[in-house]
């Protein structure tokens, strides 16, 4: 007699979802760290920047009820120096008997490259649009979790990915309705569900669940705060999605870049933003060899 498969919803992605595994590189990192050296905290927010899912953990723990501040934490560096050498450490000791998995397809390993990328871009818009506002640690956390439900997924059957993935799509505007006609529901809702279940800060659980809400804006009742903030990050979703698209785009001369990323990365539903397209063009090509340079050490390349 054979068991039939339990069909994958929101339902039961709620009731399994605990804590993401990590990528075995990392776990390996963490336990190899010297706690006595002075890069200590420097090399533990490095690993935090490059892996989601140890990213949340981190932000839970440093915004945790058992917390004395009333502050909420959004920063990755801030929140570890708030979690404490002491909760490091049981951190890593828990990490020697987690859960790990490892991206096979290229598909799969795209997750964090993309995660990553739109880390570093939506840091640097952040950084440049000084009229939003939109704090520069909160806009690459932001970036890097925008897309954990799609880590959510690969958690719960990594063949969800693929499947979704293998029916095409072009933009990341594409893509929730792909996830609708396969799955039922999209990465948006996954992670939504799960960022609660973990306690994440409210800011960024409420982007993670507006992130492909193009119309956000027209809400009235949603913070100019998390509109600001969720403009800036679909915007860094777009680019990072074009790179990605046309891997020939470094013999690009800067016109044609330019071009580009004006009429990809927009949409018409957004108001009239002045993104900084023009120092952006100068700046991704560094951008994109800090990102590289991460996935090599994530032996993600």
């Amino acid at each position: 007699m054979t068991t039939k498969k339990r069909k994958l919803t929101l339902s039961r992605i709620e009731e399994r979802i605990q804590q993401l595994p990590l990528l075995p590189s990392v776990v390996c990192d963490l336990m190899a760290l010297d706690t006595d050296s002075p890069f200590f905290y420097d090399k533990v927010t490095e690993l935090s920047q490059a892996d989601p899912p140890l990213a949340t953990r981190v932000l839970k723990i440093a915004n945790s009820a058992s917390s004395v501040h009333s502050h909420v934490i959004t920063d990755l560096h801030e929140a570890l120096i708030r979690v404490g050498t002491d909760k490091i450490l049981s951190i890593i000791t828990t990490l020697s008997v987690a859960r790990v998995f490892t991206p096979v397809t290229d598909q799969q390993k795209a997750i964090w490259q993309h995660s990553i990328e739109t880390a570093h871009i939506a840091k640097f818009v952040a950084i440049h649009l000084k009229d939003f506002n939109v704090d520069k640690g909160l806009a690459f956390t932001s970036g890097l979790l925008h897309d954990i439900g799609r880590f959510v997924l690969f958690e719960m059957t990594a063949k969800a990915i693929d499947v979704v993935d293998a029916k095409g799509w072009d933009t990341p505007i594409e893509l929730p309705e792909v996830e609708k006609g396969v799955l039922g529901f999209t990465h948006a809702d996954a992670g939504f569900i799960a960022a609660k279940k973990w306690q994440l800060p409210k800011v960024i659980v409420d982007m993670i669940r507006y992130h492909h809400n193009y119309e956000i804006n027209e809400h009235n009742e949603v913070s100019a705060e998390l509109r600001n903030l969720v403009l800036v990050v679909q915007f860094a979703d777009l680019v990072s999605v074009l790179i990605e698209k046309n891997p020939e785009w470094p013999d690009w001369d800067e016109a044609k870049l330019t071009s580009e990323i004006r009429s990809f990365c927009h949409h018409d539903s957004w108001p009239k933003v002045n993104f900084p397209v023009n120092e952006l063009v100068k700046e991704l090509p560094i951008i994109s060899i800090e990102c590289y340079q991460i996935l090599e050490k994530l032996r993600l390349r």
